[in-house]
């Protein structure tokens, strides 16, 4: 899987906030990502009526637009963690060739932010979008799901806690860390785990460059 620099993480952090997908589902602190592999996804989860099944060739143009959405790459609860780093790694490529700043330190500056704005418009074709399971939109039993996945966080030792849906929909929660696992633990494996636990699949899911 091809990793982004620390700074790409906090373009995105900056950039995306609210509506990707920065750490594992269910959104949990992005320090958490950080800590145990330096990098943070920039998967958008799936938009409503959006098939579970479908698949796009990663290798695909980078024009943006509705069509370019159509062709978004569809992953699933059952993806290969070969199949999944194969689109990450085309979109990742993308944005570094649209401009994205990738390899400089400190704060990302509105120039910067510009770019990596400018570079994820011209990849959206090749963002890959996430199982339909993973967004209460388009999964009826998200909330059982997430709170499954946080039971077994804590049958693990991860002291978690379910935060509640902020908007209208009430199947909308997610969880968050009260504190950061120690050091030792294999955070990823465990996430993969729980999250495999939680909806049925997508252990390959794991935070990772986009």
């Amino acid at each position: 899987m091809i990793s982004l620099s620390d700074r790409s993480v906090r373009l995105a952090a900056v950039v995306l906030a609210g509506c990707c997908w920065l750490t594992a589902c269910g959104g949990s602190d992005s320090k958490v990502a950080a800590q145990n592999d330096g990098v943070a996804s920039l998967v958008t989860e799936s938009p409503a009526g959006t098939s579970g099944t479908a698949k796009a060739d990663p290798a695909g143009d980078s024009s943006s637009g509705s069509s370019s959405e159509s062709k978004r790459p569809q992953l699933r609860l059952d993806s290969s963690a070969e199949e999944v780093a194969a689109y990450r790694k085309a979109y990742a490529e993308c944005l570094t060739d649209h401009g994205s700043p990738t390899k400089t330190s400190g704060e990302p500056t509105k120039a910067e932010v510009k770019a990596y704005e400018a570079a994820r418009k011209a990849c959206v074709n090749k963002e890959p979008l996430m199982p339909p399971e993973f967004s209460p939109k388009t999964n009826p039993h998200y909330a059982d799901d997430v709170r499954k996945e946080v039971a077994c966080l804590k049958r693990h030792g991860f002291k978690v806690h379910i935060t509640p849906a902020t908007g209208s929909d009430p199947n909308a929660i997610g969880w968050t860390y009260d504190s950061i696992p120690g050091e030792g633990v294999d955070i990823t494996k465990i996430q993969n785990v729980c999250r495999a636990e939680g909806y049925g699949g997508g252990a390959a899911l794991e935070p990772g460059a986009a």
